[in-house]
């Protein structure tokens, strides 16, 4: 491989490029979305707090403070490292951020009869909400995602890490000729719903999981 595509910023990786650098890989890091916070009302108490995403977190945190008392939950380990080191402590974490049915199962069965509040996107896929009564879960959009393409030259892989970078890549791009790999089983869906073929699908979201599949590779 020569040649590596994913839709992040060159900010947002710690290992990939130092990874890239020493096997010889051009590493091309362009996330094709922006993010763009919605003011949003919190209407009812919780008892817990699920966060699923370094973005809920970072916007929910902009305009509310973390309710008192609560536990806090998240999608995997990433989003949890991200909310520890503001200071706050984490009570549960999704044990394949890749795999969110698994986490909504394991986090419903967690959760048990207690309120829980959701900050997300307008593109929520609602794993959670979805399994739980209207009267136990407050889902709050707290930001929108926006489209931000660019052109991206050729590359031997290409690596998506949601359904809306796919999105945004197909309005400004050819589909990708080389081999595609999913951040998570939403991102390989969206991809196969835009009849492109998933050669690799992560069971979980994080740059390790990427760098092992790309080192057995």
């Amino acid at each position: 491989m020569k040649r590596l595509f994913i839709s992040k910023s060159i900010l947002d990786l710690a290992n990939l490029p130092s990874f890239c650098e020493t096997n010889g890989i051009s590493l091309v890091a362009q996330s094709l979305i922006r993010f763009e916070a919605v003011p949003f009302t919190v209407t009812q108490p919780c008892k817990v707090i699920f966060f699923g995403s370094i973005r809920a977190v970072r916007f929910f945190l902009q305009h509310a403070k973390m309710p008192t008392g609560v536990a806090v939950a998240c999608i995997g380990s990433t989003t949890a490292e991200r909310i520890r080191s503001l200071g706050i402590e984490v009570d549960f974490i999704g044990d394949k951020s890749g795999q969110p049915n698994r986490v909504a199962d394991d986090f419903v069965q967690w959760l048990g009869p207690r309120s829980v509040l959701i900050p997300c996107s307008e593109q929520s896929n609602r794993s959670i909400s979805k399994r739980l009564p209207i009267e136990q879960c407050e889902e709050v959009q707290v930001y929108r995602t926006l489209d931000a393409c660019q052109s991206i030259a050729d590359c031997d892989a290409y690596v998506f890490t949601s359904p809306s970078n796919v999105t945004a890549f197909l309005s400004c791009n050819p589909k990708p000729a080389g081999q595609v790999i999913a951040w998570g089983e939403t991102t390989a869906k969206a991809l196969r719903e835009a009849n492109i073929h998933v050669t690799k699908t992560l069971h979980h979201s994080t740059e390790a999981a990427l760098i092992e599949y790309l080192t057995k590779d």
